[in-house]
């Protein structure tokens, strides 16, 4: 059985501080030649999004399983873990299905891009080796036609200009693109001609105008304004189809993804009189799936965009044993347990700083039978990890999965079982 990705929030932030005195120097960064060997990304070393890139993937899997290995040796309550090899991508390139870029004005046109370490300088990533193809095909018809209307980038020294940034999200299924552009304002001059651009890229089925007035480094605002007929992609992953917005998480891996949560799935094996809690539901993929062997599962999260995703996809697929809670964890999770008769599986999916004590507290509350523990930082999944063992929960079983070849990152699901009385 296949098991989707959860759209669960994560906070969208610029990826450097600011640096005033490197913004002053808006030109093109062009790559710096390193050796003779031909480079398999035409942007380094400027663009550092891809600290692996380069070594051969073997060796890539094997530095994140010591990563999650130091991190669980931190603490000895978790020594006798056994982490084994980690879960490979099914691809190791083209895989990444969302870009999140700044538009910025230089010299030479419209620069779409990333910041460079510790700068605010633009890098040029319009041929990331990582995006999904189809990203490309976007940036070029987006760039061509914006700097043809003379659309203006926004300028942060001066608060002036139109477009901040441009976010990319691709269907791994349906091979269709949603275009999102933040604007400083409502206004965009040029809109009907700039859509009707990306609307002729094949594939580009959603473009949707994001307004963030917030002179600060969050990527989107909160108001979001439909620019096409259709708002939203649909994904499809294992027996489910599944809508999602501009505003809810999307999956960066969906391949990859499916692998984790069909593990995730078997380990917390709900039988049909379970009562199941998914905290960090997002667009209610993971409790759909719970649904599918449990009683009822109900899902909770702090999106009210996503949560109003997640009941649009428990119809589409016909789940009527399913029920969604809008809220923080630390509020919505007790009162979600006392709605149900009692909780015996509990899965959570928490951003990267991890559970927060209080949802810690909440979950042992429940005494649930089984923990499944899903993660996207080491670091934090081994602080709770502990944290769970000094209560009664330990880690039985760990399995690190590779979402993100060519960086660091590297994700885990881990089952945690109450100690026999």
């Amino acid at each position: 059985m296949g098991m989707p990705q959860a759209g669960r929030r994560r906070e969208q932030r610029d990826p450097t501080p600011l640096n005033r005195r490197a913004a002053e120097n808006r030109q093109v960064i062009r790559p710096e030649p390193r050796d003779s060997k031909p480079s398999p990304c035409p942007h380094l070393p400027n663009c550092a999004g891809c600290r692996f890139i380069g070594r051969p993937y073997g060796e890539q899997l094997g530095a994140k399983r010591a990563a999650v290995s130091e991190a669980l040796a931190h603490h000895p309550t978790l020594a006798r873990i056994e982490v084994p090899p980690v879960v490979p991508s099914p691809r190791a390139f083209g895989y990444r299905n969302q870009a999140k870029l700044v538009v910025r004005q230089a010299r030479r046109g419209l620069l779409v891009g990333l910041y460079r370490p510790g700068t605010h300088q633009v890098v040029d990533i319009r041929a990331c080796p990582v995006h999904h193809p189809l990203i490309a095909t976007v940036l070029a018809a987006f760039i061509e036609a914006a700097e043809r209307l003379a659309i203006q980038a926004y300028d942060e020294r001066t608060q002036g200009g139109d477009l901040r940034y441009m976010v990319v999200r691709v269907s791994h299924w349906a091979k269709t693109a949603q275009v999102i552009l933040v604007t400083r304002t409502h206004t965009l001059p040029h809109r009907r001609e700039l859509v009707r651009a990306l609307q002729r890229v094949r594939g580009v089925a959603s473009v949707v105008q994001n307004v963030n007035p917030d002179p600060g480094n969050v990527i989107l605002g909160s108001e979001y304004v439909p620019l096409t007929a259709e708002t939203a992609l649909q994904e499809r992953i294992g027996g489910l189809k599944l809508k999602t917005r501009a505003g809810a998480f999307l999956q960066a891996n969906v391949p990859a993804a499916r692998k984790l949560y069909e593990l995730a799935l078997a380990w917390a094996n709900p039988g049909p009189e379970d009562y199941c809690l998914d905290v960090y539901c997002g667009i209610g993929a993971t409790t759909l799936f719970l649904a599918g062997g449990s009683r009822l599962a109900l899902g909770i999260e702090e999106s009210p965009i996503a949560v109003a995703d997640a009941t649009v996809n428990a119809r589409l697929n016909g789940f009527h044993n399913v029920r969604f809670m809008s809220g923080d964890a630390e509020s919505a999770l007790p009162a979600a347990a006392t709605r149900l008769p009692r909780v015996d599986i509990i899965l959570l999916n928490p951003p990267r700083k991890g559970a927060t004590e209080t949802v810690r507290a909440a979950i042992v509350e429940c005494r649930p039978r089984r923990i499944v523990y899903v993660s996207c930082a080491p670091d934090t999944l081994a602080r709770d990890l502990d944290w769970f063992a000094a209560r009664g929960y330990p880690c039985t079983r760990l399995q690190p999965f590779d979402f993100m070849p060519q960086t660091e990152h590297v994700e885990c699901v881990a089952l945690l079982e109450p100690d026999p009385a």
